[in-house]
């Protein structure tokens, strides 16, 4: 269990360095932030995109850091492949998005031919440091999945527990959000709820504890839980929460962003078997460079 991202990005440190496919890395928010990693001794960049460019940027940012191998492409859709070939040939632990198209990227990555995860389901996840909650909380699925089914949420929180468990929890617990605590024939999202806390129950989903459905202010207070009357291990102590909807877990963690003073938060990808850094082509240097920690720490040997 981690309380900070601090405690987070030193264990990627720890980890020694890991090699990173870096997509349309023409870009100097990517390339700053490449370089502070590389510098902290957590990755070992493997750049690609438009030689030239990313040349150029190299030795503005620092001269000593102009070395490093380009693969040489014009074309964003050839990048996206180049990035998942570095993997799949096992030269890269994980990928980073430079100057790409998220959807562009994720579609080589779900290619059931050529990709990674041949078709399965890829989910977004945020790893959000709240200065009142006394540990990491992961929100999923706040930015790829629209509208997803029963299956498909037993997928997305698979895809969170397996990567803490890579970061080295035990048995994370997991809050099935929706708006009230009970079965409502009439709110699906709570039938989906219910019918995930009995997939776990019956191990079909593993590794973690899941409960069901279950509102925010319950899922983050065990004095409301009692209050409530909800009984369960997961009140106060959640280390995922499951957002019933894209719309929900949009609104959710920008309105944390705006809210909560002092908060972080960092993005990826996972369910390819890696993690996958897709922060905004926007994002300043400081948020990429976090989010490529957070994917060394949780990046496996390929």
């Amino acid at each position: 269990m981690f309380q900070t991202l601090e405690a987070f990005y030193e264990s990627a440190k720890s980890k020694g360095r890991k090699p990173v496919a870096v997509a349309a890395a023409d870009d100097f928010h990517t390339l700053e932030a490449v370089h502070q990693a590389e510098k902290d001794g957590a990755i070992f960049p493997i750049l690609i995109g438009l030689e030239t460019g990313i040349r150029e940027k190299l030795t503005t940012i620092d001269p000593a850091f102009s070395n490093f191998a380009v693969i040489n492409e014009e074309d964003e859709t050839a990048m996206a492949k180049l990035a998942v070939q570095q993997v799949k040939e096992k030269k890269a632990h994980f990928i980073m998005k430079g100057m790409l198209n998220t959807g562009t990227l994720l579609k080589e990555i779900v290619n059931k031919e050529e990709g990674l995860n041949k078709g399965g389901t890829i989910s977004h996840i945020s790893i959000v440091e709240i200065p009142d909650y006394h540990k990491l909380l992961l929100l999923t699925d706040c930015g790829i999945m629209i509208t997803p089914n029963a299956q498909q949420k037993a997928a997305i929180i698979q895809n969170a527990v397996d990567l803490l468990l890579t970061a080295g929890y035990t048995c994370p617990k997991v809050a099935a959000l929706s708006t009230v605590e009970f079965v409502n024939p009439k709110m699906p999202d709570t039938v989906d709820a219910a019918a995930l806390q009995a997939m776990n129950e019956a191990g079909a989903i593993t590794n973690c504890v899941v409960e069901g459905p279950i509102s925010f202010d319950i899922a983050l207070n065990a004095e409301t839980a009692k209050l409530k009357g909800y009984q369960g291990v997961v009140p106060g102590d959640p280390d995922i929460l499951l957002v019933p909807s894209i719309a929900t877990g949009n609104i959710l963690i920008k309105a944390l962003g705006r809210f909560v003073p002092n908060i972080r938060t960092i993005a990826l990808a996972s369910g390819a078997g890696i993690p996958i850094v897709v922060t905004s082509r926007g994002t300043p240097v400081v948020g990429k460079y976090r989010s490529l920690l957070a994917a060394c720490a949780v990046a496996k040997e390929q």
